[in-house]
């Protein structure tokens, strides 16, 4: 009790603040204060000045610029009114400056006008840009492309309840191998560059589209019961219900292509067989 008494005592304990005249030494101005309060002071300017500023914030435009102040959309619509405007006026502002500039050039001779002539000579110009007369490249690429064309129908018969006379799908290198046990119900070749897809028999195109994995699917019904399935990286050139003959392209492989890997597969009456029966390949 002593201790809290005492403590009490000092914070109430009285100073004298004074003011004196230096030549007479005359008090002229004091004040008496303690610590208590000088503190109770602060705490009430504090609280003055708090409520001054939340007053300000609520009762002024400046409650707009609080984050997620919700009440005050037709400020915030404003705002973007104006941004709005602003920019349409600054657009407006630069194509008339630019139009000035122009005129201006044209006024002071930097510019020639333009003439029928020298229209006529760009739009000839543009012609032989644009002239899609085949060029020496190309040239070039048909007559490679049709020399192997000539080795890649490979064909072979086979003598089964119908005889068979089958093209060679595509010429490549085998990477895997027809093999049921595994779910590989056909195979897979990597073909050359600049090389085709072709048809293993006339046939009719029964479906064409993109497949569950990511590839192009090409599906041809042949005569007796016998169904060819091609599966690439890109899309085929035939469509649905397109009638095909026996060695006719169904897809190219650019030199630019990234990918040339082909799975074929043959079925028959429903059910999948080996490839390799009817065909031949590198």
């Amino acid at each position: 009790m002593k201790k809290k008494s005492s403590f009490y005592n000092k914070i109430r304990f009285k100073y004298k603040l004074s003011i004196l005249n230096e030549n007479t030494l005359e008090d002229v101005w004091h004040i008496r204060l303690s610590v208590l309060n000088v503190f109770l002071s602060v705490f009430f300017i504090a609280v003055l000045y708090f409520f001054l500023i939340a007053l300000l914030i609520i009762y002024t435009p400046l409650r707009g610029f609080l984050p997620g102040y919700t009440e005050n959309a037709k400020l915030r619509k404003q705002i973007l009114v104006d941004a709005v405007r602003i920019d349409s006026m600054y657009e407006a502002v630069t194509t008339n400056t630019t139009y000035l500039e122009m005129l201006r050039r044209v006024m002071a001779n930097e510019v020639s006008v333009d003439s029928t002539s020298t229209i006529k000579s760009i739009t000839e110009k543009e012609r032989e840009r644009l002239n899609l007369d085949p060029s020496e490249k190309e040239f070039s690429f048909r007559s490679e492309y049709e020399e192997a064309e000539k080795s890649n129908n490979v064909v072979r018969t086979q003598q089964t309840s119908t005889e068979f006379l089958m093209c060679t799908p595509v010429v490549g290198l085998v990477t895997s191998k027809f093999d049921p046990s595994v779910g590989r119900n056909g195979m897979t070749i990597v073909a050359e560059r600049k090389s085709s897809v072709h048809s293993i028999l006339d046939g009719v195109v029964v479906f064409s589209g993109y497949g569950p994995k990511g590839d192009y699917v090409l599906q041809v019904q042949h005569a007796d019961a016998m169904l060819s399935i091609y599966r690439i990286k890109q899309p085929f050139l035939k469509k649905v219900g397109e009638n095909i003959h026996a060695g006719e392209i169904l897809a190219t492989f650019l030199e630019n292509s990234s990918e040339f890997e082909v799975s074929f597969e043959i079925w028959k009456s429903g059910k999948p067989i080996n490839p390799a029966t009817y065909l031949s390949f590198k």
